[in-house]
C-alpha cells in the first residue's frame, strides 16, 4: 500500500476511542465525578484572579503619586477593573496550570518536607486600667518565631497596669488631651484650672491671678473614660465628685456636647473631630513639633510592666516583646498637620501693594504659621502670566498675577495648590497652560484643575508620616470657559456623580486613608450656606469624603459634622483685596491633625485683612465676633 495511507483498522479503533471518551465525559458531567487537580487549579485561578483584579484595578507593585481615576471617574474605575480582570484571568490560568502540573508531578514522585519550625510564645496580660489604644498596640505586635498570647485570667510573665508597685518597669506613655465641644471660641486653658476642677480645690488667690491664658468658659465637670481614671490619678491626684467616668468614647463625646461647661480628658489616639482640643499653658498635643513640646506638657501618664518570666529563655522572649511595643500613644512619626486656606487672588490692589512692598508682602504675618504645618494648601484662583500688569480698577474681574508673586506662596510654605478657581482662564487658555507649567517647574503639585479634563479630575495623593491623603476639587460656579476640556486647561467641572464615584474608588482601592474634597461652589456673602450647597457637600461625605471644604466664599461660612466628618462651607479670604467690610476682611485657616491614617482633630485660626491684601491675626474680640457668627450659622 502507499506509504502515506492510514490503515482502516487504525481509523476504526480511533473512532471507537473517541466515542468512548465522549460517553465517559457525559457520564461524569451528569454524575458529578470529581475533576482532576490540574483542571481544578486552572479553573480556580481563572475565577479568583479576575475577582481580585476587579476589586483593586491597580497593580499592587505600582507606586502611586497622583490618582488613577480619569475622565468621568467611573470610566477609569470600570476600565481599570476590566483590564485587571482580563490580565488576572490570563495570569491566574497560567499560574493555576503550573501549580496543577507541579501537584501532578508531586503525586508521581512524592518527596519528604521538613517539619515546620516550632513557634514560641509569650503570654501577656493587663489590668482594667490599661487603655484600649495600648491593648490594640499589644495585639498588633508581630515578631518572627514568637507569638503574643493575651490572657485575661491567670498569671503571665508580662502584666501591664497603671501601678509602679516597686517592681514596675515604665514601658508606655499615654498622652491625654483636654477637649470639649467643637464650637468653642477660645480653646485655651491653664494647667492650674484643670487641677483645680479635678481635685475640687478652689484656685488660690495667687494662682487665680496668674491664670491669664484661661479664656474658656467656666468649667463645672470633667468626663473621662472609666478605665483611664487610674492613669489620670497618677498625674492629677484623687478625683473630686466633679469627675464622671463613662465606658465608651461615644458617651464621653455626647457628654461634652451637652453644654459648654464640660471638659473631656481622653487618650490622644482616641480623639475624634467633634471635640476641639485645649492648649494647656500654650501646649497642644494635636500640633506637630513646630509648636508642641512633650517635655513640658503635663497630661502624660505611664503604663508599667511587671515581669515574672519562668526561666532565661522566657525572659529573652519577654525582652523581645517589650522592645517591639510602641513607647506611647502619640508617635510624632505618625502625625500630620494639614493647613487649609480660603481665597487667594493676588491681583488688583493686592498686586499693587506687592509691587510696592515686595512679592512676599501678603505672607509677612501669617506665612510662618502656615509654613509650620506639615502640608500647607492654597486655593489660588489666578494664573501667573508673564508681562502681567496690576489693574487696580475695583470693577476689573480679569485677573492675573506676576510670576514673582510665587514668593508669597514660598513664604507661606505652600506644598499643594487647589486649582478650582473660576479665574484660571481669564487671560486665555495658552496663558493658563503656561501658568501650570510654572507650577511644574516650581515643583508645586496641583489638583482640581489641570492641562486637560483628565488631569483636572485626577486626585492628588500625598503620603506623610504614613498618612495617605487624597485631594480632589471641582468648580460648580463656572463660567463654562473656566472649565477644562479634553484638550484644554481649566478647572474640573463639578459633577456630583463623577466626584462621588472618584471618592468611592479611592476608598475601595485603598489608595488613601483620608479623602479631602474642596469645591468652588456658587458664591454667597452670607455665613449661612446655600440649600443646594449643603445638599451637595453632605452627599460627598456620604460618598466617603473625610473633610469637605468650600473655597469659593469671600466670607467665613458655617460648618457641621455629617456622620462624624467635618464639612466647612467657606473659609473666607486669605490673600485678596476685598476691604469692603468686616466680613470680607475675615478669614479662617483650619489646621487638621491626622494620626495613624485618621482625622482626629481640627483647629481654627482666625485672620483679618489689612492694607488690601495682608492678613493678620484677630484680636480676642474680633475672633469672638467672627466665630459666634460662623457657629451660629452652623448645623450642630
Amino acid at each position: 500500500m502507499p506509504i502515506n495511507q492510514v490503515p482502516t483498522k487504525i481509523l476504526a479503533f480511533g473512532a471507537v476511542g473517541m466515542i468512548v471518551l465522549g460517553l465517559v465525559l457525559m457520564v461524569r458531567a451528569i454524575s458529578g465525578w470529581p475533576e482532576p487537580a490540574a483542571l481544578l487549579a486552572v479553573r480556580d485561578a481563572a475565577t479568583e484572579e479576575p475577582a481580585r483584579a476587579m476589586l483593586t484595578g491597580v497593580d499592587p507593585d505600582t507606586d502611586i503619586d497622583r490618582g488613577t481615576v480619569t475622565d468621568g471617574a467611573t470610566d477609569g474605575v470600570t476600565d481599570g477593573a476590566a483590564d485587571g480582570a482580563a490580565d488576572g484571568a490570563a495570569d491566574g490560568a497560567a499560574d493555576g496550570a503550573a501549580d496543577g502540573a507541579a501537584e501532578h508531578a508531586a503525586s508521581v514522585a512524592p518527596t519528604l518536607s521538613a517539619p515546620p519550625t516550632p513557634i514560641s510564645a509569650v503570654r501577656v496580660s493587663w489590668g482594667e486600667d490599661v487603655p484600649v489604644g495600648m491593648q490594640e498596640a499589644i495585639a498588633a505586635v508581630q515578631l518572627d518565631g514568637l507569638a503574643v498570647v493575651t490572657a485575661t485570667t491567670g498569671t503571665a510573665p508580662v502584666h501591664f497596669d497603671a501601678s509602679a508597685r516597686g517592681d514596675g518597669l515604665a514601658v508606655h506613655q499615654v498622652t491625654f488631651a483636654a477637649a470639649t465641644r467643637f464650637d468653642t471660641i477660645e480653646p485655651v486653658l491653664a494647667w492650674d484650672t484643670v487641677r483645680s476642677l479635678w481635685s475640687g480645690t478652689p484656685l488660690s488667690t495667687t494662682a487665680a491671678a496668674s491664670v491669664t491664658v484661661d479664656a474658656a468658659p467656666p468649667l463645672t465637670r470633667i468626663v473621662v473614660l472609666t478605665n483611664t481614671l487610674a492613669l489620670l490619678t497618677q498625674v492629677l491626684g484623687a478625683p473630686s465628685p466633679a469627675v464622671v467616668g463613662f465606658a465608651e468614647m461615644a458617651e464621653v463625646i455626647d457628654a461634652a456636647w451637652q453644654d459648654h461647661t464640660t471638659l473631656a480628658i481622653v487618650p490622644f489616639d482616641q480623639l475624634e473631630p467633634r471635640l476641639v482640643v485645649f492648649a494647656i499653658d500654650g501646649q497642644n498635643p494635636v500640633d506637630n513639633g513646630a509648636h508642641f513640646d512633650p517635655a513640658v506638657y503635663p497630661l502624660i501618664a505611664t503604663v508599667y510592666a511587671h515581669l515574672d518570666p519562668a526561666d532565661a529563655d522566657e525572659a529573652a522572649r519577654v525582652q523581645r516583646f517589650l522592645q517591639a511595643l510602641p513607647p506611647g500613644n502619640r508617635d510624632p512619626a505618625r502625625l500630620t498637620v494639614l493647613a487649609m486656606t480660603g481665597v487667594t487672588a493676588m491681583c488688583r490692589m493686592t498686586a499693587a501693594q506687592m509691587d510696592r512692598f515686595g512679592p512676599a508682602w501678603p505672607a509677612a504675618v501669617v506665612g510662618p504659621e502656615l509654613a509650620s504645618a506639615d502640608i500647607t494648601h492654597i486655593s489660588n484662583e489666578v494664573p501667573f502670566v508673564e508681562e502681567c500688569v496690576a489693574n487696580t480698577d475695583p470693577d476689573n474681574f480679569n485677573f492675573c498675577s506676576k510670576p514673582d508673586y510665587v514668593e508669597t506662596l514660598t513664604a507661606s510654605g505652600v506644598d499643594i495648590i487647589g486649582m478650582t478657581g473660576n479665574h484660571q482662564n481669564d487671560f486665555g487658555r495658552q496663558n493658563a497652560m503656561l501658568s501650570l507649567e510654572m507650577y511644574d517647574a516650581w515643583k508645586l503639585p496641583y489638583y482640581g484643575g489641570g492641562k486637560n479634563l483628565e488631569e483636572a479630575f485626577k486626585p492628588l495623593i500625598i503620603e506623610h508620616n504614613g498618612n495617605r491623603l487624597a485631594f480632589l476639587g471641582a468648580n460648580s460656579y463656572g463660567p463654562k470657559m473656566a472649565w477644562a476640556t479634553d484638550a484644554l486647561p481649566g478647572a474640573a467641572p463639578f459633577d456630583l456623580n463623577v466626584l462621588s464615584a472618584t471618592i468611592r474608588a479611592i476608598k475601595e482601592k485603598d489608595l488613601a486613608d483620608a479623602v479631602m474634597v474642596e469645591l468652588q461652589y456658587q458664591e454667597s456673602y452670607d455665613p449661612q450656606p446655600l440649600a443646594d450647597q449643603r445638599l451637595d457637600f453632605n452627599a460627598l461625605v456620604r460618598a466617603g469624603a473625610d473633610i469637605v471644604t468650600g473655597v469659593q466664599s469671600h466670607v467665613p461660612q458655617g460648618m457641621e459634622f455629617t456622620e462624624g466628618k467635618l464639612v466647612l462651607y467657606g473659609l473666607g479670604n486669605l490673600y485678596f483685596d476685598q476691604m469692603w467690610g468686616q466680613t470680607t476682611r475675615e478669614g479662617m485657616i483650619v489646621k487638621h491633625t491626622l494620626y495613624q491614617g485618621r482625622h482626629i482633630s481640627t483647629q481654627i485660626l482666625t485672620t483679618l485683612l489689612y492694607d488690601y491684601g495682608q492678613p493678620r491675626w484677630t484680636s480676642p474680640q474680633e475672633r469672638t465676633s467672627l466665630l459666634e457668627r460662623v457657629f451660629g450659622a452652623s448645623y450642630w
